[in-house]
């Protein structure tokens, strides 16, 4: 047995982004980029991660160093099988960058927009089977009750396809807490909550007006997402290749759904999921998969596994000619 090996007096040295090997670019956002890298050890070890770098260093860009910080301190102290989780915040030459797990799969929107360039569908039980996963993590961030960093819950504020990983294996992880925070925090003006873009299609009414934002929010940004996944590409506006590019129209919405060609029992679901008056919706994730569970085991019988690991695979084949 192994004791005392590191003086709990000395402080370890800071990550620097020497330590990692940059493989490719991901994407970039609100002054900060995001990569694929690894971390190499001896005997050949490495493990991916990705890296979320603020593009300028802490003297041009504080409000960038003080996102990631704050998301990176919050999502050390978050452990839940599916939430994507944070592993280390660094600074090199002055610039901050947050280290999280790397999740061997595809985004749900590249999943979707894949799915629908086949010209395929995707299946239902494959849709309530993420759409559980994601309620599962949401339940456990508006439950949390500790002190004093979220005394009364976490609301995510960004639940939206983008934000929804799915491994080879089909496990579900929700990511990206960098908007995150407890219930009842004032938007801070339209289209911004903290000094962060919303995602239009995928925010709910009440917060787009600026009003506080509390669980039945992160409801409404999940149900706009099995929406589209049930629906398909013509569900909302604009391409399907980008949460920014889809645009959402309430009252088209409403008749769609009438006219879905989906079980009464799901569309009800997804109506009261995604209806505009918060009052009127579901106010717990917990309430919204329940119902979701119910239909997949007696409507379908099924658990929506197979189904799900499908689609993560053929999304992940290169797009067709």
């Amino acid at each position: 047995m192994i004791d005392n090996v590191v003086d709990p007096d000395v402080e370890a040295p800071v990550s620097r982004l020497s330590d990692f090997v940059i493989l490719r670019k991901l994407g970039a956002h609100d002054g900060i980029t995001s990569y694929l890298a690894e971390k190499r050890g001896a005997f050949g070890f490495a493990k991916r991660v990705m890296l979320k770098v603020a593009d300028r260093p802490v003297g041009e860009g504080l409000d960038v160093a003080l996102r990631l910080s704050d998301e990176a301190r919050l999502g050390m102290r978050l452990i839940h099988p599916n939430l994507l989780q944070t592993l280390d915040l660094g600074r090199d030459e002055d610039r901050f960058f947050l280290v999280r797990e790397w999740v061997e799969g595809v985004g749900l929107r590249r999943l979707m927009h894949r799915t629908w360039e086949r010209g395929e569908a995707i299946p239902t039980t494959a849709a309530l089977r993420m759409t559980i996963g994601v309620c599962r993590v949401l339940d456990y961030l508006h439950s949390l009750k500790a002190k004093p960093w979220a005394p009364s819950g976490i609301v995510h504020r960004g639940v939206a396809p983008s934000n929804i990983l799915i491994s080879y294996a089909g496990e579900v992880r929700l990511a990206n807490l960098f908007m995150a925070r407890g219930p009842n925090k004032r938007a801070e003006g339209k289209p911004h909550v903290g000094g962060m873009r919303l995602i239009p299609a995928f925010t709910a009414p009440e917060v787009g007006a600026g009003r506080p934002a509390e669980a039945a929010a992160d409801v409404f940004g999940l149900g706009i997402a099995l929406y589209e996944c049930l629906l398909g590409p013509a569900a909302l506006g604009g391409k399907t290749d980008s949460d920014w590019l889809r645009t959402r129209d309430d009252e088209a919405m409403v008749d769609a759904l009438e006219s879905a060609d989906i079980p009464d029992e799901l569309r009800e679901v997804v109506v009261r999921a995604t209806t505009a008056n918060p009052a009127v919706r579901y106010r717990t994730a917990a309430h919204f998969k329940n119902d979701l569970r119910l239909i997949l085991k007696d409507r379908f019988r099924a658990d929506g596994d197979d189904e799900l690991r499908a689609l993560v695979e053929a999304a992940s084949e290169p797009p067709p000619d």
